[in-house]
């Protein structure tokens, strides 16, 4: 008798605790437009109805046509010989063979096959040696590239000196008879007026600050000697 009464309280537990979880899935859902439970039931109709069989597409398998042969087969043409890429003028030469080539050429100049170059043929212009490379090098990009000379004569030391003084004066204060640059002021702005004083230098400086000294009081130095 008591057995009976506990599972009739177990059932109606159970029946209270499913009417809960489903009362849960009776509220409507954000954006499907019908409740959760119609979605649960929906959702398990689906897993349910996935692996039947039934209403699949029958796949016409259609046989595989046949392959296309020529109509003459004794008139084909020959096989094509092996080519070698290398040597075409095309191909591009590999940074070895550039080096071998560039050493060849420099071992005939100097008709020596081994051994040390002379020093002309080193110091002289090479392929594939840029610019910046040989101003680096030399002290004269000029010179190296005619013959490689890295002397100076006198002439080219003083033209190098003149044009220093008058790259100098330009970045200094500029020409006074032509604008280079957009920041220069314009050259009206350069000329003097007539009524300024020409060939005048000044006072000096240091007498400036010699009179400024003398006429300075006591009270002044004392000031200026304090440090506070």
């Amino acid at each position: 008798m008591m057995l009976r009464q506990f599972s009739g309280f177990a059932t109606t537990g159970l029946v209270l605790c499913a009417g809960l979880a489903l009362s849960g899935c009776l509220g409507p859902t954000y954006g499907t437009g019908q409740s959760q439970g119609a979605q649960l039931f929906n959702d398990l109709d689906g897993m349910l109805t996935l692996g039947s069989s039934t209403n699949k597409e029958k796949i016409d398998y259609a046989p595989r046509a046949e392959l296309v042969r020529p109509k003459q087969i004794g008139a084909l043409p020959a096989p094509q010989e092996k080519i070698d890429a290398t040597r075409d003028p095309s191909w591009p030469e590999s940074p070895e063979q550039r080096s071998a080539r560039i050493k060849a050429a420099a071992d005939a100049k100097a008709g020596k096959a081994d051994g040390a170059l002379p020093v002309d043929v080193m110091l002289s212009r090479k392929e594939g040696i840029e610019d910046e490379a040989i101003a680096a090098n030399t002290y004269n990009a000029g010179s190296s590239r005619d013959n490689g000379s890295t002397t100076l004569s006198v002439q080219e030391m003083k033209s190098g000196g003149e044009g220093f003084r008058e790259r100098l004066k330009e970045s200094r204060q500029g020409s006074p008879t032509q604008r280079k640059y957009l920041s220069e002021p314009p050259i009206a702005y350069r000329q003097p007026a007539a009524s300024a004083p020409a060939g005048d230098p000044g006072l000096d400086e240091r007498v400036k600050e010699a009179r400024y000294k003398k006429d300075e009081s006591l009270g002044s130095k004392i000031r200026g000697i304090l440090p506070f």
